[in-house]
């Protein structure tokens, strides 16, 4: 796979690696986010010993474990009297890292600590007397996301790390299919997400619809069987937890209307979202002015390529038994709804990225509550973005559209009157305009006339693509 971007992260690496003394470093982040990429990357051109674990017996570890440790030390004895335990390997690991500056990385450690649990404690003792001494990074990865947090970060190994990085999909496909227009950049990011190891499949010489039908619609497509594949590597039984998601995809968001959609009650309906939240698949969205107690929550998927997945093709999988079968749904079904799709959230999520970083903000989110009407009523209105600074005041609005239809001077006139019904909007400066097709003239002359104040962007301005 090519190696893109991650300059941040291997930057903090860097820092880590050049620090004084020994460094004791977590990474951890969701399957198909890219940490061996990451980590093999920047293992390169230094001393390192790499081992990527498998869910396998201890004594298949180890033997997994002393082969690898023959290679990087020509230390032939170690394959033919395999290390006995834990205790060994960690010895054997130590007189590696004494001889220079060494980067040691054991991933997937999350299998190694199921099948020795005390290996925690085990690593802890070895740390305290010997790997805090040597001239060594060590680095602990891997993917599943409840164990890291849980047992790495809180449990037992809390206080030893020196960083730790939560490694996050990319906020783009641009750099993976960068031959297709600013449009299908933004259609690509919804229907794959941020995610390497889906982006890395389509092929940008040819037409998106084509990437879809061979990747993910076609059964013997790469990304076919993905989302059960992956829900299953984390799920014992996951049924409630597909129904679940496919209601969110359909755009049932709140707890009531996902019970409702699938037939669970209310308090398991809560159970299921509480499990794929702790595993990084879906998000309870607040207004962003909210506090952590608002009861004005609903749930989205965080994942593009499962909110993809569950709204396309897990409910049709009867129309894609043959190859024909999986075009016509193609042509029919997915291509007429992927830019209502679109929309939200991918589209959204790229705006409030880009208002975010424009304004500095500390956070960006959408708002949404009840608005006095003038007939002396409330209504429930909702504002795509609103960019939020370090004091909890509202700096700048904003309107996402993903449509055929330039967007009109009415969206100022909106967000205007919004800033009188939302809490803590306090002075806001700018009103941020997103839209796939343009803007009408009379937004195109605001914007003339008061720069500072309004902001058309397209996503040929997202990309760098405006001629």
């Amino acid at each position: 796979m090519q190696f893109f971007d991650r300059i941040d992260e291997l930057a903090a690496l860097e820092d880590h690696w050049q620090r004084t003394g020994a460094s004791f470093f977590i990474v951890w982040g969701r399957r198909r986010v890219g940490k061996t990429e990451l980590l093999s990357h920047f293992a390169q051109g230094r001393r390192s010993f790499y081992f990527e674990a498998t869910d396998t017996t201890e004594r298949n570890q180890l033997h997994a474990l002393s082969g690898e440790l023959a290679v990087a030390t020509a230390n032939a004895l170690y394959r033919q009297a395999p290390l006995p335990g834990w205790d060994a390997a960690l010895t054997a690991l130590a007189d590696f890292a004494r001889s220079g500056p060494t980067l040691i990385v054991l991933d997937e450690f999350q299998y190694l600590a199921t099948r020795q649990r005390e290996l925690p404690t085990l690593l802890n003792r070895w740390w305290r007397a010997a790997g805090s001494s040597l001239p060594l990074m060590l680095v602990l990865a891997g993917s599943e996301v409840s164990f890291f947090r849980d047992e790495v970060l809180a449990g037992r190994m809390y206080g030893r790390r020196t960083g730790q990085l939560a490694l996050k999909p990319f906020a783009s496909a641009a750099q993976f299919v960068p031959a297709y227009s600013p449009e299908d950049k933004v259609r690509t990011y919804a229907v794959c997400g941020g995610m390497p190891y889906y982006l890395q499949a389509f092929d940008d010489r040819v037409p998106l619809g084509e990437n879809i039908l061979r990747h993910i619609l076609h059964r013997d497509g790469f990304l076919h069987e993905e989302a059960e594949l992956l829900l299953r590597r984390e799920l014992a039984d996951p049924l409630n937890h597909v129904a679940v998601l496919e209601a969110v995809a359909r755009g049932h968001t709140r707890t009531s209307q996902i019970a409702n959609a699938t037939g669970l009650g209310s308090s398991q309906a809560s159970q299921v979202l509480r499990t794929l939240e702790r595993l990084d698949l879906v998000v309870q969205r607040r207004p962003v002015t909210a506090g952590p107690s608002s009861k004005k929550t609903s749930w989205a998927i965080l994942d593009g390529f499962l909110n993809f997945t569950f709204r396309f093709v897990e409910p049709y999988r009867s129309r894609l038994r043959t190859r024909d079968e999986a075009r016509r749904h193609l042509e029919g079904t997915v291509l007429p709804q992927l830019d209502h799709f679109v929309s939200r959230p991918a589209w959204e999520a790229i705006c409030l990225e880009y208002m975010k970083r424009e304004e500095e903000a500390a956070r960006a989110g959408p708002w949404w509550g009840k608005v006095r009407t003038q007939a002396r009523r409330t209504e429930e209105l909702e504002v795509d973005g609103a960019a939020v600074d370090a004091d909890g005041r509202i700096t700048a609005l904003a309107s996402c559209q993903w449509t055929n239809a330039p967007l009109d001077r009415g969206e100022d006139v909106f967000l205007t009157r919004m800033e009188a019904h939302i809490p803590d909007a306090g002075e806001v400066r700018r009103h941020y305009f997103f839209s796939r097709s343009g803007f009408d003239p009379r937004l195109i002359e605001l914007a003339a006339a008061d720069p500072e104040r309004y902001r058309l962007v397209m996503p040929e301005d997202l990309y760098g693509d405006r001629s």
